[in-house]
């Protein structure tokens, strides 16, 4: 063989590689995204169950009647989009804080910028959270206020904690006969 054909050859060659290496690559991303938007659907799903469920429980804690509990679930999703909003951009936050932070020369001021963002948006959820309890409180008659401020206090005493499910709920409400308390 001279080296023209060599050449050729080589060239030849690469030029599969760099074809199969580009359908590799187009593949990898294609399905990567694909289980992205499935992950992110069944996400999305888990969120509506779970913000369901939390509305039925609501409204049995506080004998809400039909009205009441439209008004409720209306207030409630207006406020859950608000505050996915901004728990969104909270990860984004904490991306970009960790991103910089592992830098090899992490810039203290970027960080002290990101750290404030993050305050404020930490800042914003519970603002919201103040205008959604007294959204909530306009709907509700004086013996439910009573029991939507000790829930409202359960619920901010256990900030940092994990959400209780649903047979810790039961178990704290005194109805789940199988609980043998061991405290």
């Amino acid at each position: 063989m001279d080296t023209t054909n060599k050449k050729r050859l080589l060239i030849t060659i690469i030029i599969l590689l760099l074809v199969i290496n580009i359908s590799a690559l187009a593949t990898i991303i294609y399905t990567n995204n694909i289980k992205q938007k499935r992950f992110d659907d069944i996400r999305k799903t888990k969120e509506q169950v779970e913000f369901a469920g939390m509305h039925r429980f609501l409204k049995e804690e506080l004998k809400l009647d039909e009205e009441q509990f439209q008004i409720f679930k209306e207030t409630g999703r207006r406020n859950f989009k608000q505050n996915r909003e901004i728990a969104l951009k909270l990860d984004e936050k904490r991306l970009e804080f960790i991103d910089e932070l592992t830098r090899e020369i992490p810039d203290e001021s970027t960080l002290d910028e990101i750290a404030q963002e993050i305050g404020d948006l930490h800042y914003q959820l519970k603002k919201n959270t103040i205008k959604h309890y007294f959204e909530l409180k306009k709907i509700c008659n004086p013996e439910q206020q009573k029991v939507m401020e000790k829930l409202f206090m359960q619920m901010i005493q256990k900030e940092g904690e994990r959400p209780m499910d649903r047979n810790e709920r039961m178990r704290n409400k005194g109805r789940n006969p199988n609980h043998q308390n061991t405290d």
